[in-house]
């Protein structure tokens, strides 16, 4: 096994090509091979399921330090559970059409809703060990990029503390000028020197703390990825239940996702705004945020593409 993941860290752009071509080639087996569409989705997921596996391996590989000359091991050792979801987001359109297949079109919501409420579970799993960030690419890619640093979504600034020292750069200049003549005092005649004044302690040091203020942001935001996150569930059940045809699935999806995304903007850049108090700072999102905000809008397009408004207007 070790063999095969060196082979495949030294291969893996002509690997990569390899993959693309035979994943391409599965659509022209459904008229010259058989006349089922589950043979070639099954040869598709196939292929999807040795990528998976191998980006895996690549994103795994230990790093070596160039200074140290010492091979350091992956940063995270816990269970891979972002790769059992793309593993099982893989398999989830073969579950689907097997079970259009073999139990009828009326019946294969039941399946599909099992492997949805997995998803979900497991993105759940992956939201509380990432401590609540916001989850890249549904889950399959691990948020480990740090914010800015002048980001005040967490921990307030220092001029924002109480008890905070103020900097040198904000005391008046007569202050300045005193220290700096204490402080050269000692380079002063005996006869100069003045009698020595008990100078006071030093402040204690400043400690950094998330400020009250952000705990409702915190929350919110927690509301927001949990109901991005049950909607695919949701939608699902609501199919089971009233049909494909009927509207009921799809616009309780779209209330939910404008839900999500609302609470999102409104706990991210404008917090102030929603709970009244400008005092609030606004939590500036990471470069791998920015492009998962870009990402979950233009999935949008999607309703376009569902029933029943496909059916009656895209169509």
């Amino acid at each position: 096994m070790e063999a095969y993941k060196e082979w495949v860290r030294r291969n893996r752009l002509w690997l990569s090509s390899i993959e693309s071509l035979a994943n391409t080639m599965t659509w022209f087996l459904p008229e010259r091979l058989t006349s089922s569409e589950l043979a070639p989705e099954a040869l598709s997921t196939m292929v999807g399921l040795v990528t998976v596996m191998n980006e895996h391996i690549v994103a795994t590989a230990p790093e070596i330090s160039s200074t140290e000359f010492q091979v350091r091991p992956p940063e995270d050792p816990t269970f891979p559970w972002p790769l059992l979801l793309s593993v099982v987001k893989e398999v989830e359109v073969l579950v689907e059409m097997s079970s259009e297949h073999f139990l009828g079109r009326d019946q294969k919501w039941t399946p599909v809703a099992v492997v949805e409420a997995l998803k979900a579970f497991m993105r759940l799993l992956v939201l509380h060990k990432s401590g609540y960030k916001m989850l890249i690419d549904g889950g399959e890619t691990l948020n480990r990029e740090e914010k800015p640093e002048s980001s005040h979504c967490d921990v307030l600034g220092k001029s924002q503390i109480r008890g905070a020292t103020p900097s040198s750069s904000n005391q008046p200049r007569a202050i300045q000028a005193m220290n700096k003549y204490r402080n050269n005092v000692g380079t002063r005649p005996s006869w100069l020197v003045a009698k020595p004044v008990a100078t006071p302690p030093p402040p204690p040091p400043t400690q950094h703390f998330e400020p009250k203020s952000s705990a409702p942001i915190r929350k919110f935001k927690i509301l927001g990825e949990v109901l991005l996150i049950l909607r695919p569930f949701l939608y699902v059940m609501m199919i089971r239940r009233h049909g494909l045809r009927s509207w009921r699935p799809w616009l309780s999806a779209l209330a939910i996702d404008a839900t999500g995304m609302a609470i999102l903007y409104g706990s991210t850049l404008f917090p102030d705004y929603v709970f009244g108090n400008k005092s609030i700072p606004r939590c500036v999102p990471s470069k791998q945020e920015k492009n998962e905000i870009t990402r979950r809008q233009v999935l949008w397009a999607l309703y376009l593409m569902r029933s029943p408004f496909f059916d009656l207007y895209t169509q």
